[in-house]
């Protein structure tokens, strides 16, 4: 079916979401290239239909470019308070549970509060963070007051979930949803383990998804002016803000810092063991099948329940895939919801009306008022980076995924609600049971599989150090986050995030690497750091057969931890530093 030169594009997308006039008041369209003028948009009073069971009457009638309107806010106010409030005190119940990449933000936070300014060691102009907003916003809470940054950063991450949730209760009441269904939806955010594990983790995660979505939001809506400004701030939250708008002060990173690319991204890119190249794309098909649990669901559910989630989540994915192909018109492709039909302004309407019985329209763009193309093209976006990136040898960590989380169940809901055109309101109750599986019931609501083990263990590690050794000292260590954060002192970090020095020394041989982070004998020597702490996987093949180390060190200490293909946190003094102890 070849589409003529009057059916509607991206034009029409932008105007099918204005609200339905009424004749008596609202002005014809302006005329178009054709030799005759298109009416305007039918009233409210000719269009409006009965709702089918579990659906909102909202749905029957045409969009609105405003995200709820005044009756609908006060009608929606109940849901979305319950949607909020649950995600809130999970979140707060569950307490701060600080992820050792959470503390590296958190010491440059500490030093940005304490006037030493945004870094890791004080002096060392080094921007190790992604997340350099996230990073301010916990240095003023700092100042403020908020000196337990763990305790602050988790908070604040409850606090934009719930607002999450209740965005999720808003675009699904868009979609059609009744009230009650709509809580549903923000329900089965409110209990996602894997936000709540991130959340607590103090991580930059929720602020960024509550940017991301916030912004999608907007720009669905027309107001891309507040869209490309929050956009823009999400940027400097996640790298990946770029795909959601604006990049806008690059520049500046450019000239306080040398380079707009954090250090911790080219420090990763060289001193990883290079993953699978298929990797990160195998694990984001997985986050789409389970996006409750993702990587730490692996080998926790049965077969049959894998395949159960599985179908559930990419059903989804390919819901929102049709839906967007049907969006423009290609051929042989039916839109799932026809929507009320315009007047083309080169055609009699008699020849409309036989057309519009047998041709879907091009204007198939919105779920009852949700345009939802810019959520699909960044779910595409985002998909392709990382997969991109897996090519290129860039690892992906859990707390990547959870972007794509408010995602999916928008996807899920906009098709349960297709589905629901015929069973009812209780649909997406599905969504709730949805995360189950995916609950550790012995921490709950943390996912399965999910520890701080090695956390607990680097924090005990740099307090003793912090308490030991002097205020001058050096510690060498390929994890950095919980060990400088309580010891306080200056940090070698051998990976190259935060002392761009090391980097140097990488790649190492194929043969010196047992998983990532392996520490560089040479740089040892050459640093002459006053400790050394690592996991013994990561030193298993260098320092621990290095004759040079073993002469200038000795194992002082070494913790049972299981992670990471490790059983030790080894700790190291230098020899002459010990003596003079």
């Amino acid at each position: 079916m070849k589409r003529t030169a009057a059916s509607p594009g991206l034009h029409a997308l932008a105007r099918a979401q204005l609200p339905g006039s009424h004749a008596s008041t609202t002005a014809p369209e302006p005329r178009s290239h054709a030799s005759t003028t298109a009416p305007g948009p039918r009233s409210r009073a000719s269009t409006t239909v009965s709702a089918p069971p579990g659906v909102s009457a909202a749905a029957s009638t045409p969009a609105s470019p405003r995200i709820l309107a005044t009756g609908a806010v006060r009608a929606s106010a109940a849901p979305i308070a319950l949607a909020s409030a649950a995600a809130l005190v999970a979140r707060l119940l569950t307490g701060p549970r600080p992820t050792d990449d959470a503390f590296i933000t958190l010491r440059y936070a500490r030093n940005l509060a304490e006037g030493l300014g945004l870094v890791y060691n004080p002096g060392e102009l080094v921007l190790g963070t992604t997340t350099p907003v996230w990073a301010v916003v916990l240095a003023l809470g700092d100042r403020l007051g908020g000196h337990d940054l763990p305790l602050l950063a988790s908070s604040l991450a409850a606090v934009c979930d719930a607002f999450i949730a209740g965005l999720l209760v808003i675009l699904a009441m868009r979609m059609g949803w009744s009230g009650f269904a709509a809580l549903l939806v923000g329900l089965a955010w409110a209990i996602n383990p894997m936000s709540i594990a991130f959340a607590s983790g103090g991580m930059e995660t929720s602020l960024f998804v509550l940017a991301a979505l916030g912004a999608l939001t907007l720009a669905a809506h027309r107001r891309v002016t507040a869209a490309a400004l929050i956009a823009g701030v999400a940027t400097f939250v996640r790298p990946e803000g770029i795909l959601v708008g604006l990049v806008v002060g690059a520049a500046g990173l450019w000239l306080a810092y040398g380079s707009p690319v954090p250090s911790s991204i080219a420090a990763k890119q060289i001193a990883y063991a290079p993953p699978w190249p298929g990797e990160n794309l195998a694990a984001l098909v997985l986050q789409a099948a389970m996006p409750a649990g993702s990587l730490y669901l692996l080998g926790a559910l049965p077969a049959a329940g894998a395949l159960l989630l599985a179908a559930l989540g990419l059903g989804s994915l390919a819901f929102l895939a049709r839906a967007t192909v049907a969006s423009y018109g290609l051929p042989h492709v039916h839109p799932l919801r026809r929507p009320q039909r315009t007047h083309e302004a080169s055609r009699e309407p008699s020849q409309q009306d036989a057309e519009a019985s047998r041709e879907p329209s091009g204007e198939c763009h919105n779920f009852g008022g949700v345009a939802w193309q810019p959520f699909a093209v960044f779910g595409a976006l985002y998909l392709l980076f990382y997969a991109a990136a897996g090519l290129r040898g860039v690892r992906l960590f859990p707390w990547y995924l959870v972007p794509l989380e408010p995602l999916y169940l928008l996807g899920a809901a906009a098709a349960l609600r297709h589905v629901s055109l015929r069973i009812g309101r209780w649909l997406p109750v599905v969504l709730v049971l949805w995360q189950l599986p995916a609950i550790d019931w012995r921490q709950p609501v943390l996912p399965v599989g999910y520890s701080l083990e090695r956390e607990q263990v680097l924090l005990s590690v740099g307090r003793e150090l912090g308490a030991s050794l002097a205020t001058t000292a050096v510690v060498a260590a390929p994890e950095i986050g919980a060990l400088g954060y309580a010891s306080r002192l200056r940090i070698l970090d051998t990976v190259g995030l935060v002392s761009p020095a090391a980097r140097a020394y990488y790649p190492l041989p194929a043969d010196q690497l047992v998983t990532d982070n392996a520490v560089p004998a040479s740089l040892i020597a050459d640093a002459r750091p006053d400790a050394v702490v690592a996991l013994d996987a990561f030193v298993e093949r260098t320092l621990l057969v290095d004759p040079a180390f073993q002469r200038d060190y000795r194992l002082e200490q070494a913790y049972p931890v299981d992670v990471w293909h490790s059983t030790r946190v080894l700790v190291f003094r230098r020899v002459d530093a010990a003596q003079a102890r």
